[in-house]
């Protein structure tokens, strides 16, 4: 038998790519071009004489020699990033304060196992989520009301920093009975005359309204509600349609509540960002908190794409 040359960099990149599903999005999350990431797993799969997953397969199935080193690396890696955590535990300390302060209304759905992932690791850090729904978090960062904020636009400010989070794909949801669902995809002006169910926020912070419906001069009649649940029973009673996540949606599709449809042919999506301030960038737990919630998200969210700096 040949001597093993499996490395950590290894693993992380068959972790990557079990997790997004694909060979460019895989490259993008572990910093490689397209091309060294294939080249990576060609080696690999040369030293072994073994294909590790299936070659065209959409989406991507691993292989049996795959599925194995897929169970080493989700042994492996875990413990590694347990001793890194410690070690930055006896450098910096393990105490301090995380307010988070978030801006979409769906944040909280994945944002919570997040928080407690962290808290098993960090459980000096005081945790916690600043009230309310906020249309200025980057405002409380630097007034040093909150710590770590979610945003859905990098702003030019020396003072704060923004890290990738993840893009995810808005879909519309209307009843399966709604004329809508007879389309497959919905352009901008299907929703002239339809009430639009939204999160009650300005509306330069709704991704359809400022990409799709404002440049083409429309703006349908509106119905607000603070809950994601009253959103899906508003649509499923044919009292509007909606647009929100699909990793959102998809518990309401399985129960066949709603339908979802792709909106204009290029879909519309949106993009997620961490912000910190500049002077909290050294700090190991700020960082450990952004790998965990880059992490769940995409161990648990379906649709994610790797949103890239």
């Amino acid at each position: 038998m040949k001597p093993t040359f499996l490395e950590l960099r290894h693993l992380k990149t068959l972790l990557a790519l079990k997790e997004t599903g694909s060979v460019s999005q895989a490259a993008k999350r572990v910093y490689l071009t397209q091309s060294a990431l294939s080249h990576q797993i060609k080696l690999i799969e040369e030293q072994f004489g073994l294909a590790l997953f299936e070659r065209k397969s959409n989406p991507l199935r691993f292989t049996a020699a795959g599925d194995r080193l897929i169970r080493l690396a989700n042994d492996i890696i875990p413990k590694v990033v347990d001793a890194e955590r410690d070690l930055m535990r006896v450098k910096q300390g393990d105490a301090g304060q995380l307010r988070i302060a978030v801006e979409c209304h769906t944040c909280f759905d994945w944002l919570m196992p997040a928080m407690d992932a962290f808290r098993a690791h960090w459980s000096l850090v005081e945790l916690d989520i600043v009230s309310g729904f906020h249309t200025d978090p980057v405002g409380l960062l630097l007034s040093h009301r909150a710590d770590w904020a979610i945003v859905s636009e990098v702003e030019q400010n020396e003072d704060v920093i923004f890290k990738p989070l993840f893009s995810y794909e808005m879909v519309g949801i209307c009843a399966k009975d709604h004329p809508l669902a007879n389309k497959e995809i919905w352009q901008a002006s299907d929703f002239a005359e339809e009430t639009w169910v939204t999160y009650p926020v300005p509306d330069d912070m709704l991704d359809l309204y400022r990409q799709i419906l404002k440049p083409q001069g429309i703006n349908p009649p509106r119905r607000t509600t603070e809950l994601m649940i009253a959103m899906i029973q508003l649509v499923a009673s044919r009292r509007g349609i909606a647009t929100v996540p699909y990793w959102a949606a998809l518990p309401y599709l399985e129960k066949g509540y709603v339908v979802a449809r792709k909106i204009t042919e290029d879909g519309l999506y949106s993009n997620l960002y961490a912000a910190i301030r500049k002077e909290d960038e050294s700090l190991a737990y700020i960082e450990d908190f952004y790998q965990t919630v880059k992490s769940q998200s995409f161990s648990t969210l379906p649709g994610l794409s790797v949103l890239e700096s």
